[in-house]
């Protein structure tokens, strides 16, 4: 898999740029649900309604797989159509989270048919932060299944990478946000100035700058 500061390749970046252009990923300035605001929304669990685009991302993490050892896919909510149309081209068997997660449901907030001991992958969309795959990895771990890779289409860049690698998950990325923004500007989808304030937000947002 590819690690996550690795430059994205032509045919990578050219899927980007679709993403982009098709409003899956826009800059701006955009109120979070928590009353953040941040300079970038993206919007890949809209996928399922550009089929090509979600046939193409599907077929990026087909080719992201390489080098990983997991026999099954275990998946965030949000990427839950990734990781079916992922399981399709792939023929991995799928796993995803299910209703509200307590400690006396836990057992069974991962649906799908699944024996314990599986390397498992953990697919995400977006990471923004390294919170929701550290719940999600601990659930699966308490019901038996054994996450030791972490496969994401954008890394928004904010330190969740680093600090997955530093609790031993191996973490590949299709795109991070950062090595996005020069090539943006260049086809014209993102301006000078609004690739320069992205670039400061992620400087003070990420806790390893």
């Amino acid at each position: 898999m590819s690690p996550p500061g690795q430059l994205p390749a032509a045919g990578a970046l050219t899927l980007a740029l679709k993403l982009a252009e098709a409003g899956l990923i826009q800059f701006g300035r955009f109120t979070r649900p928590d009353g953040a605001t941040w300079p970038v929304l993206v919007r890949l669990r809209w996928l399922p309604s550009y089929p090509a685009l979600l046939h193409d991302v599907a077929a990026a993490l087909a080719r992201a797989l390489e080098g990983a050892l997991a026999d099954r896919v275990l998946t965030t909510q949000d990427a839950i159509p990734l990781g079916v149309a992922l399981s399709l081209r792939t023929g991995l068997p799928m796993t995803y989270p299910y209703g509200e997660v307590r400690d006396y449901t836990a057992a069974f907030a991962i649906e799908g048919a699944y024996d314990v001991g599986h390397p498992t992958l953990l697919l995400a969309d977006v990471l923004e932060d390294a919170d929701q795959a550290q719940r999600l990895t601990a659930l699966a771990r308490r019901v038996g299944l054994d996450v030791g890779d972490v496969l994401v289409v954008l890394d928004l860049g904010l330190g969740a990478s680093a600090q997955l690698a530093a609790n031993g998950y191996r973490v590949g990325t299709l795109f991070a946000l950062r090595n996005l923004l020069g090539p943006f500007v260049e086809a014209g989808v993102l301006t000078q100035a609004m690739s320069a304030t992205v670039a400061r937000w992620l400087d003070g947002a990420s806790p390893s700058r």
